[in-house]
C-alpha cells in the first residue's frame, strides 16, 4: 500500500507554508489545494498556482492560492498494488513486453481522489507527461541491459532537481553509477518493478548500453557551413548531430544524441534552455522578430529542438549549443531505439567508432545535387509538395545507409522515424519505388530524398549486368563467394540447401 503523509491546516502564512514543505521534503509530488477547491502540484511542475506555493518569497500570496491541505505520497511497490485512479498509461510496447494489456498507474493520494474537487487540469496533464516519458524510457532501457538493481544512492538536493528520465522535479533523487543517471524516486522504484520487462526470448543476455565517452565528441553539423569545420574529415558516425533547418523567415536547430545511444540529462536540458532563454531576451526588443523562441524535448530526451531563430544567427547559436551537445557529462545512456541499430558499428559499440562518417552520411561528400540524377523526370511523377519535402530531407542529410547496385537503390530515410526505401532506376531516371512509410502516394517524400541522394554515390556494377558477370566468373571464385555469403547470412545458406540440396 502507498504511504500517505498528510498535513492539515486552516490557514498558513506564506513563510509557515514554505517551512512545512521544506521540512517534509517529499520524495514525490506534493499537492496543495487553493480556496477554489482545485488541487495543484506544488513546485516547478505545477501550474502558476502550484508554482506560487513553492515560491521562496516573503510576500503574502493572493487568497486564491492559500493552501488548506498539503499531501505527498509514495507510489506502490508494484503495478499490481495500484489503486484505481484517473491517470494511467498502457505499457504500449507491443509483444516485446510481458503482460502488454496491463497498465501501470500513477496513484493519487486518497485525500486528492476522495475530495469534492478535482486535480487541476494543467497539473493532471503534467503528471500524464511524466508518466508517458517513464513508459517510454524504462522499457527501452530494459530491452538493452540486464541490470535490474541499479545500486541506487539516495541524494538530498537543496533545490528540486529534474529527473533524467521523466523530468519531474524532486528534492530527493536516486543516483546509480551503473546506469549513469540521476532520477526521481518514482522512476527508480518503477524500474525495479516488472513494468516494461521484455518477454523471455527478448531478455538481454549482455549489457548493450553504450560506453559513455570521457572526452568531448565533435558533432556532425548538417544544413549549414561553419568556418574551420569539415565534417567529412570526421571518423565515426555514432556522433551527436546538429541539424540546421531553414524555415524561411525563421530557422530551427535539431540536436540529436540518438546515434550515440544516449539522451540529454537534466543538466544538459537546463543548459540548452538557458541558451534559448538568453537568445529570446536578446531578440525581445527586435520588432522584426515576431515569434516565440521555444525548446522542445522528445518524449525520450534523445532529441531537442530550438525554434524561432533568425537564419543569420544560426552559426552563433550552433556555437553556443556546441559545448553542451558534445559534452558526455550532459548525457546519460539509454540505448539505441529500434532505428538506432542501423547506426551501431559493432556488438561492443564505441563512440565515435572507427569508420569515416561519409560512409553513413554520403550527403556530406557533395553539398549540391549530383548532375547524374534526372531531376525533371522525378519532378514530373511527384506531387509538388512531396517533392519539396523530399528535397529538404535530402538537404538535411536524412538519407543514410544508402546502397546502389546496378539499377537498384536501397536506403534508410530518417523521417518521424526511419523508413526503408527501395527504388528502381534506369540511367539515373526514376522508374519505380517502394517505401515503408504510411503514405500511399508513390513516390513519397522519402523516395524523392533517396533518389536525389543516389547521385552522391557510385553504383556498384554500373554498366554491367549480373548475368554477364556470373557467366564470366571462374567456378572456384563463385564457390568462394557463395561460401562467404552463406557464412554471413543464414537465409542465403537456407536458399543454397533448398536449391542445391538433395530432395
Amino acid at each position: 500500500m502507498s504511504t500517505i503523509r498528510l498535513v492539515k491546516a486552516r490557514r498558513y502564512t506564506w513563510k509557515t507554508l514554505w517551512e512545512l514543505v521544506s521540512f517534509f521534503r517529499p520524495t514525490v509530488p506534493t499537492f496543495g489545494r487553493t480556496e477554489s477547491g482545485k488541487w495543484h502540484i506544488v513546485g516547478p511542475d505545477g501550474c502558476r498556482y502550484g508554482r506560487a506555493f513553492a515560491d521562496e518569497t516573503e510576500n503574502v500570496p493572493d487568497e486564491s492560492v492559500t493552501a488548506t491541505d498539503i499531501v505527498a505520497y509514495d507510489p506502490p511497490d508494484s503495478p499490481g498494488n495500484s489503486q484505481s485512479c484517473p491517470i494511467s498509461l498502457s505499457r504500449g510496447e507491443g509483444s516485446l513486453l510481458q503482460g502488454e494489456k496491463e497498465t501501470q498507474r500513477l496513484v493519487l493520494p486518497s485525500t486528492v481522489r476522495e475530495s469534492d474537487s478535482e486535480l487541476c487540469r494543467s497539473c493532471r496533464l503534467q503528471l500524464q507527461r511524466h508518466q508517458k516519458r517513464r513508459s517510454r524510457v524504462i522499457p527501452q532501457l530494459k530491452q538493452v541491459t540486464p541490470i535490474r538493481d541499479g545500486d541506487w544512492n539516495t541524494l538530498e538536493q537543496d533545490t528540486r532537481r529534474p529527473c533524467d528520465w521523466c523530468r519531474a522535479h524532486e528534492f530527493t533523487t536516486w543516483h546509480t553509477d551503473e546506469l549513469n543517471c540521476t532520477v526521481c524516486p518514482a522512476c527508480g522504484r518503477l524500474f525495479e518493478t516488472p513494468f516494461g520487462e521484455p518477454i523471455a526470448e527478448n531478455q538481454p543476455e549482455a549489457n548493450r548500453l553504450p560506453n559513455t565517452p570521457t572526452e568531448p565528441v565533435t558533432p556532425i553539423v548538417f544544413g549549414t557551413a561553419l568556418s574551420d569545420y569539415d565534417p567529412t574529415e570526421l571518423v565515426g558516425s555514432n556522433r551527436p548531430l546538429i541539424k540546421y533547418r531553414d524555415k524561411h523567415k525563421y530557422a530551427e536547430l535539431v540536436l540529436e544524441l540518438e546515434r550515440t545511444g544516449h539522451g540529454f540529462s537534466a543538466e544538459g536540458i537546463t543548459a540548452l534552455d538557458e541558451i534559448r532563454s538568453n537568445y529570446a531576451n536578446r531578440v525581445a526588443d527586435d520588432n522584426t522578430h515576431q515569434t516565440g523562441v521555444t525548446l522542445e524535448v522528445g518524449v525520450t530526451p534523445r532529441t531537442i529542438t530550438i525554434k524561432g531563430i533568425f537564419p543569420e544567427d544560426s552559426s552563433s547559436m550552433i556555437g553556443s549549443c556546441w559545448e553542451i551537445v558534445s559534452d558526455p557529462d550532459k548525457w546519460f545512456p539509454i540505448g539505441w531505439p529500434k532505428q538506432g541499430w542501423i547506426h551501431r558499428r559493432s556488438a561492443d559499440p564505441e563512440i565515435p567508432g572507427d569508420e569515416p562518417v561519409v560512409d553513413a552520411f554520403p550527403r556530406l561528400q557533395t553539398q549540391t545535387p549530383a548532375t547524374s540524377v534526372d531531376l525533371e523526370t522525378l519532378r514530373q511523377v511527384t506531387e509538388p509538395g512531396r517533392y519539396e519535402r523530399g528535397s529538404r530531407y535530402y538537404e538535411q542529410g536524412s538519407v543514410t545507409g544508402i546502397e546502389s547496385v546496378d539499377d537498384s537503390l536501397q536506403a534508410t530515410v530518417e523521417g518521424s522515424r526511419p523508413y526503408e526505401v527501395q527504388v528502381t532506376l534506369s540511367e539515373g531516371s526514376y522508374v519505380s519505388g517502394q517505401c515503408s512509410c504510411p503514405d500511399d502516394t508513390v513516390p513519397c517524400k522519402h523516395i524523392v530524398a533517396a533518389v536525389l541522394a543516389s547521385g552522391d554515390i557510385k553504383a556498384v556494377g554500373d554498366g554491367q549486368s549480373i548475368e554477364a558477370l556470373l557467366e564470366a566468373a571462374p567456378t572456384k571464385e563463385l564457390r568462394t563467394v557463395l561460401t562467404e555469403l552463406a557464412d554471413e547470412d543464414i537465409r542465403v545458406r537456407k536458399r543454397i540447401y533448398e536449391k542445391l540440396g538433395e530432395d
